[in-house]
């Protein structure tokens, strides 16, 4: 009589560890492509509620309210009643690249809620990329504050 022996062999457990590792490799590739993606979409929204809380800084407070974009530092900064209201550092919170115009991006608001064009530091819509890796992701934004995704 013959005794078979029960579990798995050796052969059959470096098998499974094997393909345990090459899916959980390309998993972690998956996840951090998605990560990536996220990120540079959470950037976008970031920066578009800074512009909505410049515009409404500027309405409440009945003054122009500044909102500076600095590509080179990876911030975004608004300015009211000679001080700095809030700043989002994109690259040392976020991890965020931000890529526009060279230079200091401003939009004045006005108390009336729309930015002044001749206050501006540009007078045709421009393009803010927010970048995390190989994923990115931009926004246009107009002469009179407006917002395009």
């Amino acid at each position: 009589m013959r005794h078979r022996r029960r579990g798995f062999t050796v052969l059959e457990l470096m098998v499974v560890v094997v393909v345990g590792a090459a899916l959980s490799q390309m998993a972690i590739k998956g996840f951090g492509y998605v990560r990536n993606q996220v990120s540079a979409r959470e950037a976008r929204t970031v920066f578009g509620a800074m512009v909505a809380r410049t515009r409404a800084q500027a309405i409440e407070s009945g003054q122009r309210t500044l909102l500076i974009a600095d590509a080179q530092g990876d911030s975004v900064m608004i300015l009211a009643n000679g001080g700095v209201v809030e700043t989002i550092r994109f690259g040392k919170d976020l991890g965020i690249d931000i890529q526009g115009p060279p230079g200091m991006t401003r939009i004045c608001m006005t108390p009336r809620g729309y930015a002044n064009p001749d206050c501006n530091s540009f007078s045709s819509p421009i393009k803010l990329a927010f970048v995390q890796g190989p994923k990115s992701d931009t926004v246009e934004v107009l002469p009179l504050g407006q917002i395009r995704w």
